[in-house]
């Protein structure tokens, strides 16, 4: 069953808004104009197609909602929680493609220079639509949420939905181990993630040599992801007194 999340580069998993589909979707068909995109013309147009069937389901509520029942049951049906994509994209686009407007926000915003480039580890394709999708949507002030967005639906996408496995693999690919990538793709392909435990130990056994690495860095993203939880809970709890304050000044008006 055709996934048409994944086909506009999102995730079914996340549940995304309309305005997130429709963003996707025109900054899609925009890396898809030949002045960016280099490969073939039967190529375009079987990606083009597709990218349209997808929106057309995914934009009406009514074929979306039932597409989306479809989906959960054959997923739950079939353990389908991994996907049988490649790593490697095979679509070619201009590496050197050069967008006046992207020009005027790198002015603005220097640091998406270096987020693009990371993203462009994972996919060319992935890079262009995180930045098609930003000077539609004008959100330049959230562009770490809506990159996070995008290499979570790839990494689903190529990997599964293992919080182990998916972590490894952005581990591997952002510190460019793009070869180990392809291993671990192909491994979760064959193998299938139900597997997960068997696929990590047979892994680290392919590649020993890189196991003391991946272990610092997984420790270092704990620590950011318990980082940011606390952070989280800390402006939760300032939310719940201020309201709290605020209707204690409220009654205490009326009383008086």
């Amino acid at each position: 069953m055709k996934n048409y999340y994944h086909i506009l580069g999102l995730s079914f998993e996340s549940n995304p808004e309309k305005e997130l589909i429709d963003a996707a979707f025109k900054a899609l068909v925009k890396i898809y104009h030949p002045d960016v995109f280099k490969g073939d013309k039967q190529s375009r147009d079987r990606e083009i197609t597709e990218i349209n069937e997808a929106y057309e389901i995914l934009n009406d509520s009514e074929k979306k909602k039932i597409y989306d029942e479809k989906l959960s049951n054959f997923h739950n049906k079939n353990f389908f929680d991994y996907s049988d994509e490649d790593f490697e994209d095979k679509d070619v686009f201009d590496k050197k493609y050069i967008d006046e407007d992207w020009e005027i926000v790198l002015l603005v915003y220097p640091e998406l220079e270096d987020k693009k480039k990371i993203m462009s580890k994972y996919s060319l394709r992935l890079s262009l639509q995180f930045q098609f999708y930003l000077l539609e949507t004008k959100e330049f002030f959230k562009f770490n949420i809506i990159a996070n967005r995008f290499i979570e639906a790839f990494l689903e996408r190529k990997f599964g939905t293992s919080t182990r496995i998916k972590l490894l693999s952005k581990i591997l690919i952002e510190n460019d181990f793009r070869k180990n990538a392809i291993y671990l793709n192909k491994l979760i392909k064959v193998i299938g993630i139900k597997s997960e435990q068997r696929i990590i130990k047979t892994f680290f056994k392919q590649y020993p040599d890189i196991e003391k690495f991946v272990s610092e860095e997984i420790k270092f993203h704990k620590k950011i992801n318990l980082n940011e939880l606390s952070q989280t809970n800390n402006q939760y709890f300032f939310a719940i007194i201020l309201v709290v304050l605020l209707i204690f000044l409220f009654f205490a008006i009326i009383n008086n």
